[in-house]
């Protein structure tokens, strides 16, 4: 058999798996509670043996659990929050012809729009990638989240350092998701919530040890990212870090990821690991060697060290 055949087939089969489930409910209803098939074909109003069928197949993709008991749920928490955004794929080949995104995700009145509905998915994918990066990051007793999301970054270091006190910045709307996400980890004794556009809007008047970029560079373009990351610099403690977690080109996943972009934003890319280097670099930070915290699609943590020498004390130095 050709093995593109059957892969081609095999991925349509498991994009209209999880529809399914997501459109009957069932992911809803056992993200809520754990339930049997034979509880979610009448909560559903569905076929009991298609439901069955249906649960069989989540689980061998690995989108479901089955529990002790015959009880079923998902294999990360809000998974059906993705769904709003897959039928951006059907507009590919318009896209591809006018060079005009399906939807604009990097401006305000969009991303105010969607991402609050699948900032809880985003998050999930990079779970493992953010606890890697909470490692390998020093301690920081203050610091900001840019573009926090659903916070996946941010929350992993607070629970590496539980003397951390963090402040997630991102738009009104989807910092509701953000207080929900913290809220649900148990940590909202070590978050404040900044509602603010980081393009548009003053930067806070203080200064941390750490500052957070997780996957939110990519949405804009080359000089937006530096003039960004030059500014940021700016709010950082002497001894203090800037740290970038994000994909670049040519490495496994990053072709998919860059059609992704092309689909759903104007000027979003993958930025070449050199560009990220001297963009930190014109900032006057110290960069280090990068690392690999995502196999695929990879993401690298990308840092820069502000190693200015404290000149007296800074008042807003926490560490």
């Amino acid at each position: 058999m050709n093995s593109a055949l059957f892969n081609l087939n095999a991925a349509a089969a498991r994009l209209a798996t999880f529809s399914a489930a997501v459109q009957l409910g069932l992911l809803d209803a056992i993200d809520r509670e754990p339930a049997t098939a034979t509880e979610l074909a009448s909560r559903c109003g569905a076929n009991a043996k298609g439901v069955r069928l249906l649960l069989a197949a989540l689980v061998a993709e690995e989108i479901v659990t089955e529990l002790p008991g015959g009880r079923y749920q998902p294999t990360e928490p809000g998974m059906a929050s993705l769904h709003p955004v897959l039928p951006m794929w059907d507009h590919l080949t318009e896209t591809v012809r006018t060079g005009v995104p399906a939807v604009d995700m990097d401006t305000p009145d969009t991303a105010t729009e969607m991402y609050p509905q699948v900032v809880t998915s985003l998050a999930a994918m990079w779970l493992e990638a953010a606890d890697r990066a909470a490692v390998i990051l020093p301690p920081a007793s203050s610091i900001l989240d840019v573009g926090a999301g659903a916070a996946p970054w941010s929350i992993a270091l607070a629970r590496e350092n539980p003397e951390s006190q963090v402040t997630a910045l991102d738009l009104p709307a989807v910092l509701v998701s953000t207080r929900r996400a913290v809220s649900a980890a148990g940590l909202v004794g070590q978050f404040t919530f900044l509602p603010a556009n980081v393009f548009h809007d003053p930067l806070p008047e203080c200064s941390y040890d750490l500052i957070v970029l997780g996957q939110f560079c990519h949405l804009f373009d080359a000089a937006t990212c530096a003039d960004l990351i030059s500014r940021l610099s700016q709010l950082l403690n002497p001894g203090g870090q800037l740290a970038i977690m994000d994909g670049v080109p040519g490495r496994p996943g990053a072709a998919v990821y860059e059609l992704s972009l092309y689909l759903r934003t104007k000027e979003g890319a993958l930025h070449p690991l050199a560009e990220y280097e001297r963009w930190l670099r014109d900032a006057g930070l110290t960069t280090k060697t990068p690392v690999d915290i995502n196999a695929e699609p990879a993401i690298m943590l990308i840092t820069g060290d502000n190693q200015n020498t404290p000149t007296g004390g800074n008042p807003h130095r926490t560490r």
